[in-house]
């Protein structure tokens, strides 16, 4: 095995003795390489069950970056939208005219972080009347404030303007082109799904973790992708390939430009709190989850369960790691710290950036 290479597994496997995790799986994409690998426990409870590349994970707002984004992206490529066009133009029921879908993507619309929620919430028109009436919080790009409401609203202006559920789209339009063949909202195969936690007295598994998702039916623009490091790693490819995929242009080059194009630097008076707001993506800032030494030219994105994606342009490199940190319960939030630990030593030794065998 290549040297490097088990200094990064050796890393990971130490943080699953370190309770860090009870598993995961990683893909690491160069631009002539691919490795995968899988560590540790799919399962820790009720029974323990070994972890395989096979393993199904829920991407929670990991859906943002590789669903909601890109469908916008889409759709914005076969001229159905424009990213400075009202939300109201697509959702008549929205009552602010001035916000716009660009605000959505970069969490400066003036929404909240989230839906003030109780558990009489139990059904999507429910949640959807909820958001409707909601009052923005601040004056709109003063302030980035990460959002759900936004993305749950960006997937509802997919499904209006494409005439198709987010799902049914995803799956036309990003999976099977993208040959994301395990890639889902609901998925069918929940035995090989990584667990999470206990609802309604009982392991969640192969349903969505994020409560709000799970009353939308599973199939929201903020979370409900559920997908495996090999399909993750087909996505990285495209984007380090200037959005081609094998012999398919998936996206033009000048939409993966704007993919790493900083947006929210530019407005006067935007707190950045350490990170750069790009389109939908986070790109890398003066903080950054993906390390230290990732170049400027870096977009990246997390998910509360566990799960992470980064893809440097320079350095030539993707890495992708999907563990289920919130099995059995969300206490456990040591992953944070991993993520970095990671980034700096993938940056160093994969890629443009590798140094010799060690």
């Amino acid at each position: 095995m290549n040297k490097n290479l088990k200094v990064l597994n050796d890393l990971i496997i130490e943080a699953i003795q370190n309770g860090f995790f009870p598993g995961g799986n990683y893909c690491l994409v160069e631009s002539n390489n691919i490795y995968l690998n899988t560590f540790g426990d799919r399962a820790i409870f009720p029974k323990i069950e070994k972890n395989n590349l096979d393993t199904i994970y829920d991407m929670a707002s990991c859906t943002k970056v590789l669903v909601t984004t890109t469908s916008i992206f889409l759709l914005m490529e076969a001229g159905k939208l424009r990213i400075y066009d009202s939300v109201k133009k697509y959702i008549p029921e929205f009552k602010y005219d001035n916000i716009t879908i660009y605000d959505l993507m970069t969490h400066t619309s003036g929404f909240a972080a989230g839906i003030p929620w109780s558990d009489d919430v139990t059904t999507k028109e429910e949640v959807l009347k909820r958001i409707f009436s909601l009052e923005i919080k601040y004056e709109k790009n003063t302030k980035i404030v990460y959002s759900d409401i936004g993305f749950i609203l960006l997937g509802l202006i997919i499904e209006n303007v494409s005439k198709k559920t987010l799902s049914d789209f995803a799956d036309l339009n990003i999976f099977k082109p993208l040959e994301m063949n395990n890639s889902s909202f609901n998925p069918k195969n929940k035995g090989i799904c990584a667990p999470t936690e206990i609802r309604n007295d009982i392991i969640t598994r192969g349903e969505v973790h994020d409560e709000r998702a799970y009353v939308l039916g599973g199939v929201a623009g903020h979370a409900g992708l559920f997908s495996t490091v090999e399909d993750v790693s087909h996505f990285i490819q495209m984007v380090l390939n200037d959005g081609k995929y094998k012999e398919i242009q998936f996206l033009s080059k000048a939409t993966i430009d704007l993919m790493f194009t900083p947006q929210v630097k530019e407005l006067q008076g935007v707190n950045l709190v350490g990170e750069q707001r790009g389109l939908g993506w986070i790109i890398k800032g003066s903080f950054c989850s993906a390390g230290d030494l990732v170049s400027e030219q870096t977009i990246l994105h997390t998910g509360f369960t566990g799960t992470n994606i980064f893809i440097d342009r320079v350095n030539e490199v993707g890495f992708s790691l999907l563990t289920n940190r919130v099995h059995p319960t969300r206490n456990n939030i040591k992953i944070i710290a991993l993520r970095a630990k990671l980034g700096n030593y993938i940056i160093s030794h994969f890629g443009k950036g590798n140094k010799d065998e060690i």
